[in-house]
């Protein structure tokens, strides 16, 4: 299946601006002049969303639904699937979206988390958090000063955490609960479960490390030693394991392919014979 991966899957979309940005922590401005319904996309980073102008609605696959007016932000803790709506009540939807990595959360959490106590330890989930002036404040700062300016990654880590402790002054027990019990789940996720559960998406090598916590360095050294091959071989057959199940119930090899996360058919054509040493179409025509 084909998900949106935020958020690099925004970093060559032509309606946003990239203002500062380095791997998968980033400040990006997005304006749309219509409204884009139905939007399926997984984040791998942790992410607010401030709606300047427009409707946004943000669903998740567990049935949770929040609407988001002018001037009012949403989080989303990582690895949150999501289908969500830009809906155009003006001239334009004009949103930003703050995403941050595990690095970031650390160094937040470590300066704020003794000032908790029985931190809450259910599971994170969307939420619509209360602002004030000093947000909208922010982003025409950000407007002003960096969208003309060189990217730093210095100066984007900077502005993230300022951005956190603007949330943390106005939202102290929700944000620290979310993000701790986001960290916490995230040290206990097996890399069988994350691949099992995701294989057959759209997702690369380097996004299944960022799902377990893991670089990808660590990512490959703890799988191949466990499982005796790479991520990428296991992800390969365990792929062409389930093409071969639809193909033989009468699938056809486009809609097939984009099934099983493959955007080129020509890329799945060829890693199916590899494996099953037939192409697709024998395979269909067995059936």
């Amino acid at each position: 299946m084909k998900y949106d991966i935020l958020p690099k899957a925004l970093y060559n979309h032509p309606s946003v601006k990239k203002v500062l940005y380095h791997n998968d922590s980033c400040i990006l401005y997005k304006r749309l002049k219509e409204s884009v319904l139905e939007q399926e996309k997984i984040s791998i980073s942790h992410c607010f969303l401030f709606v300047e102008k427009g409707k946004v609605e943000v669903k998740t696959y567990e049935g949770e639904s929040v609407v988001l007016h002018e001037n009012e932000m949403l989080f989303m803790p990582r690895d949150t699937y999501l289908i969500s709506d830009f809906i155009k009540d003006q001239d334009c939807i004009d949103v930003f979206l703050v995403f941050f990595d595990h690095e970031i959360v650390i160094k937040f959490l470590s300066s704020k988390i003794k000032q908790h106590r029985n931190l809450s330890a259910a599971t994170p989930t969307i939420c619509k958090l209360k602002t004030n002036n000093k947000f909208i404040h922010y982003f025409n700062s950000l407007r002003d000063i960096y969208f003309d300016l060189e990217n730093d990654k210095e100066i984007l880590e900077l502005k993230i955490l300022e951005f956190l402790h603007l949330i943390y002054l106005r939202n102290q027990s929700e944000i620290i609960n979310t993000l701790n019990s986001s960290e916490n789940q995230k040290k206990k996720r097996r890399i069988e479960s994350i691949m099992i559960d995701n294989y057959d998406k759209n997702f690369t090598v380097t996004d299944f490390a960022n799902l377990s916590g893991r670089s990808l360095s660590t990512f490959n050294r703890d799988f191949k030693r466990k499982h005796g091959q790479t991520p990428k071989q296991w992800l390969i057959k365990k792929k062409m394991e389930k093409a071969k199940v639809l193909l033989s119930e009468g699938m056809n090899v486009t809609t097939c392919a984009i099934e099983i996360g493959y955007s080129n058919v020509s890329n799945f054509i060829k890693a199916y014979k590899l494996i099953h040493g037939e192409t697709p179409n024998k395979t269909m025509r067995k059936n």
